[in-house]
């Protein structure tokens, strides 16, 4: 399988802080250049004209069409075996399209270790906590979730018809809970990984987004999950 083709998609919205960074790291891996693809969705900043410097395809959406058909887009056009989902402030290291070409079949849904970036003294320990939970229930399979990268087979991602473009956060894990339903296997990448951004849990505070995360499960599984879903936005 090592003959397949890797394509890279980034939904990116207002980024220009991370981006860079973000497609620095892609053209840093050692051996395989894979395509990389960005959308642009309704950023008001210079996300667009940073994208352009890295790679040519690069979609622009003047209004917000949101992450999950951000991502659809992107594969619309993707030319490769595998497409690896990647959010725009997220590095990857320098192995990883190298494991997920060794590691990817035409029936895989993968996702890989994580780690963040440095942060201040008083809150690194709180994102080491964060990030060792979330790859210990990967890497065991006691929850099948991702951070910041999915990678799954062109086939795969045409069965289930991409992301689900109705949800606005947990679209994610609902990708991989409906491709293992047609039989994809899940697989963990242990010998790599991202370095990705803890924004949002920095901003709210680690136990305030950990209730919420809770909250918004119960509330799926009884399907009144939009009024949760809102809140995430507030």
């Amino acid at each position: 399988m090592n003959n397949q083709k890797i394509s890279i998609i980034i939904p990116a919205y207002n980024e220009e802080k991370f981006i860079q960074k973000t497609l620095e790291s892609i053209k840093n891996t050692a051996t395989h250049l894979p395509e990389i693809i960005v959308v642009v969705n309704g950023s008001e900043d210079k996300t667009f004209e940073i994208s352009k410097r890295y790679t040519s395809k690069v979609l622009n959406f003047p209004k917000a069409i949101g992450p999950s058909a951000a991502r659809n887009e992107g594969a619309k056009i993707a030319t490769g075996d595998i497409f690896v989902f990647l959010d725009a402030d997220t590095e990857i290291s320098n192995n990883m399209i190298q494991e997920v070409i060794i590691n990817a079949n035409n029936n895989v849904v993968g996702v890989c270790s994580a780690v963040t970036v440095d942060e201040k003294s008083d809150k690194k320990l709180r994102a080491k906590i964060f990030f060792a939970f979330k790859n210990f229930i990967h890497r065991t399979k006691f929850y099948k979730g991702s951070i910041a990268l999915i990678f799954c087979s062109r086939e795969v991602f045409f069965r289930i018809n991409g992301f689900n473009q109705d949800m606005r956060i947990g679209e994610l894990n609902n990708f991989i809970k409906r491709a293992i339903k047609i039989g994809a296997v899940y697989k963990f990448l242990d010998n790599c990984h991202v370095i990705t951004s803890l924004r949002r849990y920095e901003k709210q505070g680690y136990l305030r987004m950990f209730l919420f995360w809770i909250k918004w499960k119960v509330a799926l599984a009884f399907k009144i999950d939009k009024k949760v879903t809102d809140k995430y936005f507030e």
